[in-house]
Order: structure tokens, then sequence, then C-alpha cells
């Protein structure tokens, strides 16, 4: 399964405005992919920042080819996709997890040139599997989805990884943030990923569409 991760900014919009467009617009194009997910930056900035983007999407297909193909028909200004395979790394047993509203955080990363796709994606599984699923437990996190560019798309990716961490409230959120868990998490990191680039950083509510 391959999904188009699509991602924009409500330029002139207004938070409201821009929240019932974003959400309206995917309904609509939810009967061209197998599944869809749109999410919206949540009100309050839980975490103190600014969302890099406002607006994000998941559409996803069974094949590589349609995934290409949708990238590359819903190109638009103002937004990047790319097309990405997924993995779960972590699932609470009694994860509270919500079709709709639920809150997560988006961290993306760029890898190393020197490193190829593959080993980028290898090696980021083994070093996010090092992590003890006590401390996750104990964290409050629900769950943790780690999703990877797929290679021969058509240019470079925006990204080449991206992180979503599931929470069951902007509480949980927070006390996640604050404890060594996240940056255990992504302690090895600095290995396989370019310091340099800018990392995207969302705080969403996620919409399963």
């Amino acid at each position: 399964m391959f999904k188009v991760v699509r991602m924009s900014k409500r330029a002139d919009k207004l938070p409201a405005e821009f929240r019932v467009d974003w959400l309206e617009r995917h309904k609509e194009l939810r009967r061209t992919a197998s599944k869809l997910v749109a999410s919206v930056a949540a009100d309050g900035k839980p975490l103190g920042d600014d969302p890099s983007y406002d607006g994000m999407a998941a559409l996803y297909f069974s094949t590589f080819p349609e995934a290409k193909a949708a990238r590359e028909k819903g190109e638009a200004k103002g937004t990047i996709s790319v097309v990405m395979d997924e993995k779960e790394l972590f699932t609470r047993i009694d994860a509270v997890l919500k079709n709709t509203a639920q809150l997560k955080v988006v961290l993306t990363n760029v890898r190393k040139p020197e490193l190829a796709p593959a080993q980028f994606k290898s090696e980021s599984l083994k070093a996010y599997a090092k992590v003890e699923s006590k401390m996750l437990m104990e964290s409050g996190i629900q769950k943790i989805v780690a999703s990877f560019a797929a290679p021969d798309q058509g240019g470079n990716p925006a990204f080449d990884s991206m992180l979503e961490i599931y929470f069951k409230d902007s509480d949980g959120l927070k006390a996640a943030f604050a404890s060594p868990v996240i940056s255990t998490l992504r302690k090895d990191e600095e290995a396989l990923v370019r310091l340099d680039a800018p990392e995207l950083r969302i705080v969403a509510e996620e919409h399963v569409l």
C-alpha cells in the first residue's frame, strides 16, 4: 500500500475557514483513493510553535504507479506532495484512537545524500526498534507510524521520512515532549539525516474520511 502525502498552507484564509475548506475538499476526493485521511493544524499551538503547514492529507493506493499518477495530477501551487510507504511501529494494547479529530504530531526528515533510499529506510527502522516498548507504554503515546519516500517518483521529494505520533490528548502530547521518550526515539537520526535541512513539524487533528 502506497500513499500520497500532501501538505498545504492556508495562505490568506482564516484557520476556521481553511479547516472547513480542507476537509470538504478531501471528502470529495475520497472516491479517488482506497482510503483518505485529512488532517488540519490543531488549535492552540500545543507545542508552542506555528505549524509548518496547516493542512495534510494522505491518499492511499494499492500500487505505486497509481500513487505516482495521483501525485503528479494533484500537484498545485503552494503545496508539497510525496509518495510514501508506511510501517506501523507501535500501538498500545489499550490505544484510544478516533476517526475524527485524533491528535497527532507529524515530524519529517531529509536523508543524507550518501544514503540510498532503501538503506535509509532500513537503518531508520533499526534505530526505531531499539526503543523499549516499556518506555513507549509509560509515555502515553498511543501509536507511532513511520513512512518513507518511495524511490523513482520523479524529482527529489520534499522529505524522505515522516513520523506520525498519536496521543490521547494535548496533556499527553506535552508530557511526552517534555520527557526523554521523543529524543530516545530519534537519537540515532543524526547519523542518517541532514541536520541542515528544515524539519517540518505539525501538531494536527486527523480525520479518517
